[in-house]
């Protein structure tokens, strides 16, 4: 007689939210340093990386107005780079929760070159929506932070980590899960529900932020609502384009995954 050995106990895999790619983590470090050099380098450096990376208007529209340097070639740069600084620990804390909440599944399914062309167009398609909304009094006032580009991660994610009711499920962020068409999009009620609160809230806090109404501490604060509202919108349709076509069940090219082909009419 023979003794069998006890079997181990299965050991149950890390959610994948848990894991962020190395591309998000890289990303949120180069946002970090800069917000460590804006916290703590000094008043002179403070304002000398605004003037240098904040995204101004007069950049773009009226080069040289009140004697700001850099011409529209650095305005194009500071489509991009204004996403790196934030304007206090606050502001740039709530963008990385939202960056490893959502770059994370965005990244994992795209890769990190595809991700990163995501987010920068998303980043940079924000800012200009921003700085054509922009009022000719506000052309030197910089704007800076990561929120358009977040938006846009946020928008690109809904086309499959909400894709039924089982939204909550870990399994959603599953790499292999069908991305949504885009005429899918407004019969799937987790998603509209998603894409409506976001909304909501985004309009919400940025009309309400001027009065005070936004912060805590009753603060009047400007919100680039617009850059989130382009952004978001930016990544809910790019990143159709970006991802090849999954296999369908039939074992061809297609956007249709097992449930769709098994209840075509539902």
């Amino acid at each position: 007689m023979t003794d069998t050995p006890p079997s181990e106990p299965v050991k149950q895999a890390k959610q994948p939210i848990l894991r962020a790619p190395f591309i998000v983590l890289a990303l949120l470090g180069v946002m970090l340093v800069f917000q460590l050099l804006m916290a703590f380098g000094g008043y002179a450096q403070r304002n000398e990386l605004l003037v240098s990376l904040g995204l101004f208007p007069a950049r773009l529209f009226a080069e040289g107005l009140g004697g700001l340097p850099g011409t529209w070639v650095q305005g194009l740069v500071n489509l991009f780079s204004y996403s790196m600084l934030h304007g206090g620990w606050s502001h740039f804390i709530l963008n990385s929760v939202w960056l490893l909440a959502f770059g994370a599944p965005v990244a994992r399914r795209l890769g990190p070159r595809k991700f990163m062309f995501l987010y920068m167009m998303c980043t940079m398609l924000a800012g200009l929506g921003q700085i054509y909304a922009a009022p000719v009094q506000s052309y030197l006032i910089p704007i800076i932070g990561a929120s358009g580009g977040v938006a846009g991660l946020m928008g690109a994610a809904s086309r499959f980590a909400f894709s039924d009711a089982r939204w909550l499920d870990p399994n959603s962020q599953n790499p292999e899960r069908r991305l949504l068409r885009l005429t899918e999009v407004p019969k799937r009620r987790p998603v509209l529900m998603f894409i409506g609160v976001w909304l909501v809230m985004n309009l919400a806090f940025g009309l309400l932020g001027p009065y005070g109404l936004a912060s805590p501490s009753g603060v009047p604060v400007n919100i680039a609502w617009i850059a989130h509202l382009v952004g978001f919108f930016t990544g809910l349709v790019l990143i159709g384009f970006l991802e090849k076509p999954p296999l369908s069940a039939s074992g061809g090219p297609g956007h249709v995954d097992y449930g769709d082909w098994k209840n075509p009419k539902k």
